[in-house]
């Protein structure tokens, strides 16, 4: 009986490894330093189309090459980079950039809870988000 069950609880292992190795999906292996969270302001939060986002610039200014736009969450250089009005930051694709300062705002948590949002390099080489 107890080889019968041995084999039983091998055969389920076997059969739940895919499962269990897929549980484990994309997870953040470090933090990255030099960089924090900022949410977009309020307003911005609540775009509904891409063009309604701040852009995200190339150089401190208006008038530079317009790089693409933020998501909800934005790496900003740590300390904080201020150059015209504008705040350095990181787009998800490790790309510099620098979006206007009045359109960002703390991190807090969306639910009003007390976790705690850390930058960081992701099981698949990107940068994203530990939120804890």
């Amino acid at each position: 009986m107890g080889r019968m069950k041995s084999a039983w609880l091998f055969g389920l292992g076997v059969a739940l490894s895919p499962i269990l190795s897929f549980a484990q999906g994309l997870h953040a292996v470090r933090a990255v330093p030099g960089l924090a969270c900022m949410l977009l302001d309020n307003k911005s939060l609540e775009a509904t189309q891409q063009s309604a986002l701040p852009p995200v610039f190339a150089e401190p200014s208006r008038g530079a090459t317009r790089i693409g736009y933020p998501s909800s969450v934005v790496f900003v250089r740590w300390p904080l980079v201020e150059k015209n009005g504008f705040v350095a930051m990181v787009r998800l694709n490790g790309q510099p950039g620098w979006i206007a300062g009045d359109h960002l705002q703390p991190w807090h948590p969306m639910n009003g809870g007390n976790a705690k949002c850390t930058p960081s390099l992701m099981s698949n080489g990107r940068l994203g988000t530990s939120i804890r």
